[in-house]
């Protein structure tokens, strides 16, 4: 089998938001995505949905759209992992069960509003995009605890033997109708609040 890799993206968007999240968090980059492939074309992420509901977001396959906004091109850092056979299959495996339940996986505001105070609260289907990314680093057997919080930042700097590139977001834009379109949901406000009361039930599940 050629050699696969997992890579690992640090970016600072091109957003109000994200630029939102440097200035509270002091950190460079404010999101972290995965991919499997070379050409960046696919990521994976904890995110929003979509560009108009930012406060409405779960599991997402990222396009390289969401790294170019009005003419502006995130900044990244990019790290490439190389992996075994059987860890290959455990990402596979991983990624094509969430991709077939994405609808179940939401955005864990919960940890993200205590990130600043670095406390990671566990909610079950839920994680920010710093907790996925420890999640696939973990199950793959690196040297991650899924129970920690960490910053990103700390993800960073442990991985940083593989670091592969910084710079620019090296894939052109693409347009991407499904993220950048009225999100289709009844109303962008009842979908947001449907899915905090959700993330606030499943919290309460688990007291």
């Amino acid at each position: 089998m050629p050699q696969k890799y997992l890579y690992v993206l640090f970016s600072a968007t091109p957003y109000r938001m994200g630029s939102l999240i440097r200035r509270v968090t002091g950190e460079p980059y404010n999101h972290v995505a995965i991919g499997t492939e070379a050409d960046l074309r696919r990521l994976y992420a904890f995110a929003r949905r979509y560009y108009r509901t930012p406060l409405y977001g779960g599991f997402v396959t990222e396009k390289p759209c969401r790294y170019h906004h009005n003419g502006v091109t995130a900044d990244i850092r990019l790290y490439r992992l190389p992996l075994t056979q059987s860890q290959w299959q455990t990402l596979d495996t991983l990624l094509q069960g969430m991709r077939d339940h994405a609808e179940r996986y939401l955005y864990n505001h919960l940890s993200a509003l205590t990130a600043p105070l670095h406390i990671k609260i566990r909610v079950r289907d839920a994680f920010t995009c710093a907790e996925f990314a420890v999640k696939v680093l973990s199950a793959l057997g690196f040297d991650f605890d899924p129970h920690k919080f960490y910053t990103l930042g700390a993800i960073a700097r442990r991985l940083e033997p593989y670091h592969f590139y910084s710079g620019p977001f090296p894939v052109e834009n693409e347009p991407d109708s499904s993220f950048f379109a009225p999100a289709p949901v009844p109303h962008p406000l009842l979908a947001t609040s449907r899915s905090f009361l959700t993330l606030l039930w499943r919290k309460a599940l688990s007291w």
